[in-house]
């Protein structure tokens, strides 16, 4: 996939989620390499589309106002609110809305093209799965993704 490279893509640190796909418990990326006798090791720049992907899971799992004492007051996504309630279709809808709601300020994403929220589970359980199709700036190919969310109280 060819990437025009683009001011508001921007440059970020890679993340490595513990858990692959579920975009929690990040930490960075550790490269080592050779420096004469010794070895060095740096953090290591996420690859553009990478650097996207991980914007957008950052900004859906990060609660809407949390980062309001950094600056950031509309940051992150108001389904976050929805903990403890029974994962049934107007729930879902709820979660729907706010993550586009959320995706909305993201000024990587040109369009959303899908944004599906379904039950992880058939009864329903707890965790629903938010599927994303999305239309990034200067990509012709959609960006596709997959984040969990559980309605479980904590």
């Amino acid at each position: 996939m060819s990437i025009t490279q683009r001011p508001v893509w921007g440059r970020d640190l890679l993340l490595d989620y513990r858990h692959g796909g579920f975009y929690e418990d990040a930490d960075l990326v550790i490269a080592e390499r050779s420096a004469g006798p010794g070895r060095l090791a740096d953090l290591t720049v996420a690859p553009e589309l990478d650097t996207v992907i991980q914007a957008v899971a950052n900004r859906l799992k990060t609660r809407k106002g949390e980062l309001a004492p950094l600056g950031h007051p509309d940051y992150g996504s108001r389904h976050h609110e929805l903990l403890g309630e029974p994962n049934v279709e107007r729930t879902r809808n709820l979660i729907k809305l706010y993550v586009l709601q959320a995706l909305k300020r993201e000024p990587r994403i040109e369009k959303v093209i899908r944004c599906d929220v379904t039950a992880a589970h058939t009864p329903p359980r707890e965790v629903v799965r938010i599927a994303l199709g999305l239309k990034l700036i200067g990509v012709q190919a959609p960006a596709n993704l997959v984040i969990p969310f559980s309605l479980e109280a904590s």
